[in-house]
């Protein structure tokens, strides 16, 4: 099949944009909601911070393993310990219109969802594509602004998918890689999609990729919305 046609085929890309309740006090982000079902604590997110300011004096390729302290899932609420993993994705808002979004995102190139934090965007989004038959022709890709949120994410994901975290589901962030052959979902950040693309421009090893917090600009992310309107053809 020639490259163009199977780029007009298969080639996507989904922007996920997330509301803010105002008036709340709240940020809107995704992060909270996924430490609270997690468990996630949130001196992760000072540690996060510390890779920021130290990154060029330590080496975290020795220091830092984050997917060996990922192996144990503890659920944060009665919620998430009374409802199993299926019954939970189906209590979230976005599974009722799960269907409605396979058929939008069939039928354009590019789709801008826009949902509630909590809504399941960022940990459904890329199940229905899987489910749906994309990753027979490619990777599907989801970037994150925050290492904690793509780990955190793949972790969740590979759990409901009932994977260990690594195989079908991974994540990429500087100076780990925690994905393998059979990886077919991979969280990863911004910066890393875009160094991808550097070796690889037209990322023909993915059939989609979900740009999550789009509207958390960067310069990763403005460069990357570039490089993909040429990718997508649109």
């Amino acid at each position: 099949m020639p490259i163009n046609k199977f780029l007009d085929k298969w080639r996507h890309l989904v922007v996920l944009v997330t509301t803010i309740f105002r008036g709340s006090g709240e940020k809107g982000t995704v992060n909270r909601y996924l430490r609270n079902i997690m468990g996630i604590k949130k001196k992760e997110d000072d540690e996060d911070k510390r890779f920021n300011k130290d990154d060029d004096t330590t080496d975290y390729k020795t220091d830092q393993k984050f997917a060996e302290h990922m192996t144990k899932t503890e659920a944060a609420s009665d919620f998430a310990r009374k409802k199993s993993i299926s019954e939970q994705r189906r209590y979230l808002p976005v599974f009722a219109v799960r269907q409605e979004l396979l058929n939008v995102i069939r039928e354009n190139s590019v789709v801008i969802i826009v949902g509630e934090t909590g809504s399941g965007k960022t940990t459904q989004l890329t199940q229905y594509l899987h489910e749906d038959g994309y990753s027979k022709y490619g990777m599907i890709g989801c970037t994150q602004p925050r290492r904690v949120a793509a780990m955190s994410v793949a972790k969740r994901v590979s759990d409901e998918m009932g994977t260990q975290l690594g195989d079908e589901v991974g994540y990429a962030i500087r100076f780990e890689d925690c994905t393998s052959e059979n990886t077919v979902i991979k969280y990863m950040t911004d910066g890393i999609l875009l160094r991808e693309s550097l070796r690889e421009p037209d990322l023909d090893h993915y059939s989609a990729i979900i740009m999550d917090e789009a509207h958390e600009r960067s310069l990763s992310t403005d460069v990357l919305f570039g490089l993909l309107r040429e990718v997508s053809h649109f």
